[in-house]
This record gives structure tokens, C-alpha cells and sequence, in this order.
């Protein structure tokens, strides 16, 4: 992995880079095969970098010099878990402990939907690890995010080392879920 530069990442054949304002035309075509993550990327994301809410990503196939079309978006803002003082204990052994710890959330991903099926949601993920551990732009220790609490989204992100927040969300339209950046972590 390298970094080009501090608002990208070029991993295994593949760049994500933020969208500045005018790349959001891209996304004009883009379809996932969820509405409501089309309408996010297409309508909202904008709005959301304009209100400094959020920042979107795109994910492209790494060529020479040709432009490649946009196969995936995820879109990421600050955030924070609160765990029990037993769990922050385990994972903060030193004296000073923090009632929240900070996060970096994926507030919305998609791929394109010709492309479902191809590990190619699974690599973003794991290039947003990276490229938040590589050089931690926010100071976050987790990624979290709002799983849609259906059985293929669950799925996807247990596969990808996400586990539940809590249980108290199980009959929720989303579950919380958080990945422990410092898992990756190399001593």
C-alpha cells in the first residue's frame, strides 16, 4: 500500500480518492440497487460536504494515466462508542480512561450493482481500514457503522471483522456495529 496523497490510497490495483466539488457529477449514473443509498450519493452527499457533515470516497480501478469509471462510494464522518467501563478497561489499560472513544463511521457504501458479488465492497472496506490506521487523519481508534439489519448487510460486515455494539438495537431497522482499528495494528 501507498499513499499518493493524504486524501487517497492506491491498494492492490485500485485508488480511492475523496471527491472534491466538482467530481460529484460522476455520481450522476450510479446505481447500486438500493434507492436509498442511490438517493444518498446521487442527491445528498453534496449537501453533506457542503455542511461539512461528511466526506465521500470513490473507488476506481488504479491505471496509467486513463480515467477509469467510479465502480463503488462510501462516505465517512466523525464519530464516537461509548463502552462499558469493563470493555474500556481491557482495551485502555492505562490509568486515564475516556467515557467515549473516538470513531470514524461509514455512514453510507455502495457498489455498483453489475458489480455485487465481486469482493469489490469487502476491498473498500479494508482500503478505509488501512487508510485511516496508515496515517489516522481523525485520531479515531473504531470504524463504526449503521448496518441495515438484513441478513446479507449483517453478513457483510461480520465478514469484514465488524461485531455488534450492543443488542439493544436487534429488532432495529440498523444495528450499530464497530471494528477495533488497533487490530490491525502492527506491534
Amino acid at each position: 500500500m501507498r499513499l499518493q496523497k493524504r486524501n487517497s490510497i492506491e491498494y492492490e490495483g485500485w485508488i480511492a480518492e475523496k471527491l472534491e466539488f466538482e467530481d460529484y457529477s460522476e455520481i450522476g449514473g450510479f446505481d447500486c440497487g438500493d434507492d436509498d443509498l442511490n438517493e444518498f450519493f446521487q442527491r445528498d452527499a453534496l449537501e453533506h460536504k457542503k455542511q461539512l457533515l461528511a466526506e465521500t470516497y470513490s473507488l476506481k480501478k488504479a491505471t496509467n494515466g486513463e480515467e477509469s469509471p467510479s465502480v463503488a462510494f462510501i462516505s465517512f464522518h466523525n464519530d464516537a462508542i461509548q463502552l462499558t467501563e469493563e470493555a474500556i478497561s481491557k482495551i485502555l489499560p492505562q490509568k486515564k480512561r475516556y467515557r467515549y472513544l473516538p470513531a470514524v463511521r461509514i455512514g453510507r457504501l455502495g457498489v455498483d450493482k453489475r458489480l455485487q458479488g465481486n469482493d469489490i465492497g469487502t476491498h473498500f472496506v479494508n482500503m478505509a481500514k488501512k487508510f485511516f490506521l496508515e496515517d489516522n487523519r481523525t485520531g479515531c481508534r473504531f470504524m463504526t457503522v449503521d448496518a441495515y439489519n438484513n441478513n446479507r448487510v449483517i453478513k457483510f460486515y461480520e465478514k469484514n471483522g465488524f461485531q455488534f455494539l450492543s443488542n439493544k438495537d436487534a429488532k432495529k431497522k440498523t444495528r450499530i456495529m464497530y471494528f477495533d482499528l488497533k487490530r490491525l495494528e502492527i506491534p
